[in-house]
C-alpha cells in the first residue's frame, strides 16, 4: 500500500561519523604494516572464532 505524501531523502550521516571511520580505518592499516613488519600474524575475530592471518 502506497502512502500520500513526500517521499523522504536519505539522510546523510553526521561529519563526526565519517571521520571516525576514516580514523579507525587508517588505525587498522597501521596495525597491519607493524605487523607486516614484524612478521606478526594478525588476530581477527572470523564466522564466530578467533583466528590468525598470516603477515
Amino acid at each position: 500500500m502506497k502512502k500520500n505524501g513526500t517521499k523522504r531523502k536519505p539522510q546523510k550521516p553526521p561529519a563526526f561519523a565519517a571521520r571516525a571511520e576514516r580514523a579507525f580505518k587508517r588505525a587498522a592499516n597501521n596495525v597491519k604494516a607493524q605487523h607486516r613488519a614484524f612478521k606478526l600474524p594478525v588476530i581477527v575475530w572470523k564466522d564466530g572464532k578467533v583466528t590468525e592471518k598470516p603477515a
